[in-house]
């Protein structure tokens, strides 16, 4: 069974994900904030991370900076109502293990789809394949200001 990392400081949100993740037989850890975030890739085994952006205490580009360290094996998506070009490119460059980025608002089913993607395809191609049809899809076309 997977383990997903979901870090999101919306308590009904971050339940509501988690919730539905288990729903699909995925172990779930939540986290409150990116520091939270780090600590559990660091004494827990994770197939996956995903993170907010705007968190308190370290936010989700912060926390992908140091996972993306630490663990260059682990995936990491983000998913967040900020939806700027520049917001998604800042979160692409946060290291070579980014390799999705979601825009909320998303159905429960809709992040399922994405996790059980981005898992398959880390495992059967790598990660740099991820990121590159993560960066290829249609509704990657995001707001420039």
């Amino acid at each position: 069974m997977p383990t997903v990392l979901y870090a999101e400081d919306d308590r009904d949100c971050r339940e509501l994900f988690a919730f539905t993740l288990r729903l699909h037989e995925y172990n779930v850890y939540e986290a409150i904030n990116g520091a939270q975030a780090v600590q559990i890739v660091r004494d827990e085994p994770v197939d996956l991370v995903i993170l907010d952006v705007r968190m308190p205490m370290m936010t989700g580009y912060d926390a992908a900076r140091m996972i993306a360290g630490e663990a260059p094996h682990i995936p990491i998506m983000f998913l967040s109502a900020k939806g700027l070009q520049r917001e998604v490119q800042t979160a692409f460059g946060c290291g070579p293990t980014v390799v999705d980025y979601l825009v909320k608002p998303v159905s429960p089913d809709q992040l399922v789809g994405r996790v059980d993607r981005v898992l398959q395809v880390s495992r059967t191609a790598g990660l740099e394949a991820v990121r590159r049809e993560s960066l290829a899809r249609e509704e990657n076309v995001y707001v420039q200001c």
